[in-house]
């Protein structure tokens, strides 16, 4: 019986470091994602920032910057609708995969639970 404890408790710690890890794993790739679309997302406002500056000093008159601020405006507003829906849909994917893990713990800790009042039904 005591061994049969010691073997459910050795599992129950190895059950939650795999959790741990893969709580980690996903953590990481999540911050990898969103800290690469930031990045991106950041380098984009700064060429867009020096490209307008290169517009004031290159247009040749009034109407000449204000359609090309507009054409840059509009890129801009392009860009950021595209990173917001990326955004979107990758945290809907990493809360699905959260959910899982969480789905997964559950079922986990249930078979444990049960295992563990067999144990003591049987003593």
């Amino acid at each position: 019986m005591q061994k049969q404890i010691i073997e459910m408790f050795e599992k129950s710690t190895e059950t939650t470091l795999e959790s741990v890890r893969k709580i980690g794993e996903l953590n990481q790739r999540t911050f990898d994602k969103l800290f690469q679309q930031q990045t991106e997302l950041a380098s984009f406002f700064m060429d867009a920032s020096a490209r307008s500056m290169e517009l004031m000093t290159k247009a040749k008159g009034y109407q000449d910057l204000m359609a090309g601020q507009t054409a840059l405006m509009r890129e801009c507003g392009e860009r950021s609708i595209a990173a917001v829906r990326s955004s979107l849909t990758f945290a809907t994917e990493s809360s699905t995969e959260y959910g899982d893990l969480a789905k997964e713990g559950v079922k986990t800790v249930q078979e444990q639970m049960s295992k563990a009042s067999n144990l003591q039904a049987a003593a």
